[in-house]
């Protein structure tokens, strides 16, 4: 219905952001993009037409394109902090740490208990103990009281939990780890006992026979690529290191258009594929899913230089439970699964801010429970898919990262040495998170610790 609309283009004005916001809810970030166009056209000197038109650009990995977005409104409007710190977000993801610095100086400088700028600040610095930035954030914590709501507190006890791992003061990091998860987890319980009910489902949908026959009427496409990762595993180093290579783009870890194309299926899912692809001239489900999948692929990757892709690397965050639908229409595409050891991914995973839905990164058992169905469902396709699917472990990606590059290259067809020397200079990557990470949690790991041993991971 939001495609519908968007094609109709009637005069919303203004309203084009709700039109956008609720592609956004359904992880239609393509949709998002037309409406936050069509508000720009509508309302060209509205700077929050192009402060939605930067957002979307920017989940789209589009980072440059949101920068000249917003660079006309920071020239006529120096002192607005959201701008600046919006302008500081896409400079730090262009590999820009000074320029994004200053920019989310610029925003603190308006606002000192801005969470976000600090959130954005502390990426860029490495504190030091007693330094004025590490004061200056404790200062803005005290502030924040009354100030801020729980989610925005929970923001700043994460970026001084970084901010105490750079001064080596680690039992103060976990200390605010658990309290920035406390906070920004208030109000945003993560229903587990769906979503575990949903992996049980979808396990008993897609059995080896039902999947085998959909494949019958699947689309021979090869270029598309689907990396099943849980966070914090290394997926965005891996899609960066196979996109390398000129004739492969890489969606961002956001996206969730393979989701939204398969939407049609709804709780139906193996049991709607038709095993037949024409009837009456009409095309049957896997097609039009492939079809309205690559094409809005195809969009987001387009460039001047390339618009059409040998291979489309796919990290996205849903990865393990649309995995079915991704190899039954895609039957000669490949998957590659990446593992880690399950206590340094725990914490790896607690200790971060994540930006967009991932409410069950805040509370232990939470944690727990959906690493479980996250191999519940990773092993299922591994099964069902075979030799289709390569499994690389983030401790190899990190000890011998052009060796383990080159190995996933050759499989899904990029080329191997551009991979591997890629690989080779983003080595640097995994220093944050080494392996034995979760050793710095010390004493504060213990929850972590039980949750687990009842989730059996353990």
């Amino acid at each position: 219905m939001t495609h519908r609309l968007l094609d109709a283009a009637p005069p919303l004005g203004g309203r084009w952001a709700e039109v956008a916001d609720a592609a956004l809810e359904m992880g239609d970030e393509v949709g998002a993009l037309r409406a936050a166009q069509a508000y720009t056209r509508a309302m060209p000197n509205d700077v929050q037409a192009w402060t939605w038109l930067a957002a979307v650009q920017a989940m789209l990995g589009q980072h440059e394109a949101a920068l000249k977005s917003l660079e006309p409104w920071i020239l006529d409007r120096p002192g607005d902090g959201g701008l600046q710190f919006r302008a500081g977000r896409c400079l730090y993801s262009l590999g820009r740490p000074r320029q994004a610095e200053m920019a989310f100086r610029r925003a603190l400088a308006v606002d000192p208990v801005d969470a976000l700028a600090w959130e954005g600040l502390s990426a860029c610095l490495t504190f030091e103990t007693g330094g004025p930035e590490l004061l200056q954030l404790e200062k803005a914590r005290i502030q924040a009281d009354g100030k801020l709501n729980n989610h925005q507190r929970g923001i700043l006890s994460y970026a001084l939990s970084k901010a105490y791992r750079d001064t080596g003061d680690l039992d103060v990091a976990a200390i605010r780890v658990t309290e920035g998860a406390a906070f920004i987890r208030d109000g945003k319980p993560f229903d587990v006992n769906m979503h575990e009910s949903a992996i049980e489902g979808i396990v008993g949908d897609y059995k080896l026979k039902c999947v085998e026959a959909g494949m019958e009427s699947g689309v021979p496409d090869t270029r598309p690529v689907m990396i099943i990762a849980p966070p914090e595993s290394g997926v965005e180093w891996l899609a960066t290191v196979l996109s390398a290579d000129p004739s492969a783009g890489a969606l961002v870890r956001t996206n969730g258009l393979l989701w939204l194309s398969s939407a049609r299926l709804g709780d139906r899912g193996a049991a709607a594929m038709s095993p037949v692809e024409n009837i009456n001239g009409r095309s049957g489900v896997s097609a039009e899913i492939v079809k309205q999948y690559l094409r809005q692929a195809e969009d987001v990757l387009a460039t001047p230089e390339q618009d059409r892709w040998r291979r489309i690397i796919d990290p996205t965050s849903v990865s393990e439970m649309v995995a079915g639908v991704f190899g039954m229409c895609l039957p000669m595409a490949k998957l590659v699964r990446i593992t880690r050891n399950v206590r340094d991914l725990a914490w790896s995973i607690y200790r971060t801010r994540y930006r967009r839905a991932r409410h069950w990164t805040y509370h232990p058992d939470d944690i727990a429970r959906v690493l479980a169905c996250h191999n519940t469902l990773a092993d299922h396709w591994q099964a069902v898919f075979g030799n289709r699917m390569i499994t690389v472990r983030y401790e190899d990606m990190l000890a011998e990262p052009r060796e383990t590059a080159h190995r996933v290259a050759r499989f899904v067809g990029v080329d191997a040495d551009i991979a591997g020397a890629e690989a080779w200079l983003r080595a640097e990557h995994f220093k944050s998170s080494p392996v034995g990470v979760h050793a710095e949690a010390e004493g504060r790991f213990e929850p972590l610790q039980a949750a687990l041993e009842r989730s059996a991971l353990i």
